[in-house]
């Protein structure tokens, strides 16, 4: 005879079964994909972007900064299914510091996406970096694959620079400039956190047909010794660095 347990079972999966049944009759008509946003967030083999880098890096206990600028290209190779049945592309990336160099392949990232969220896998930390369908004021947690006390090195010190973030949608529908044309983006807030020693903000803007456009870091630590001075000269160690697109193909 059927335990308990096992009849439990069965009724809830003849309530799921019927639920899933219920829900795909009644969505069909009513789902328009086209405002989930995936044209925000492209990805096919071959598409290929360019942004120049800029930082700056605080040294020697903030007493000195270095500023970078340099170029990355991103290129979408080839896709692979992985154990779990997803489709993931590698990021082929690409570097020079200067235009006229040639360019030299420093790493591959991946990226995937599904019909709720876009995940990248970047230096082997997975960011969700949109969910879909979005509106403005959604909020996820972005960092949920990571362990966000993990350390990243800046300018020869450790830091701890994905404590407290928050994914959020801040606005749908900026008009953005690009190459003399008016798109639209999206803003992603992904962390805006100040306390008496640390400073986290970073923003993303995606295009819409073009994906990331814009990024904007900034990940400053202090000692606490002197709360009321400006960001500006109390870091101690961290960096700001802005990515921003050039080309797209």
């Amino acid at each position: 005879s059927m335990n308990i347990n096992n009849m439990k079972y069965v009724y809830f999966l003849i309530l799921l079964t019927g639920f899933l049944f219920f829900s795909c009759t009644n969505e069909k008509e009513s789902v328009d994909q086209s405002t989930f946003g995936y044209e925000y967030f492209p990805v096919s083999s071959g598409k290929v972007w360019t942004y120049q880098s800029d930082s700056i890096i605080y040294l020697s206990g903030g007493a000195k900064r270095d500023s970078v600028r340099s170029f990355i290209q991103e290129e979408i190779g080839d896709m692979y299914t992985d154990a779990s049945g997803n489709q993931i592309f590698k990021i082929y990336r690409s570097f020079r510091r200067n235009n006229s160099d040639n360019w030299e392949r420093i790493n591959t990232w991946t990226v995937s996406m599904d019909n709720t969220s876009a995940v990248r896998t970047e230096e082997n930390l997975k960011f969700i970096k949109l969910v879909f369908p979005f509106k403005k004021g959604l909020r996820w947690q972005g960092n949920a694959f990571l362990d966000t006390d993990i350390y990243i090195e800046a300018g020869g010190e450790n830091i701890q620079a994905y404590k407290n973030w928050k994914s959020k949608i801040e606005a749908t529908d900026l008009d953005y400039n690009f190459k003399g044309n008016t798109i639209k983006t999206v803003k992603v807030n992904l962390v805006s956190d100040t306390s008496i020693i640390d400073l986290r903000k970073v923003t993303e803007y995606y295009g819409q047909g073009i994906g990331l456009v814009r990024k904007e870091m900034t990940i400053l630590d202090t000692d606490g010794n002197n709360p009321s001075q400006s960001w500006e000269l109390k870091t101690k160690k961290g960096f700001i660095h802005t990515l921003t697109l050039l080309d797209v193909r």
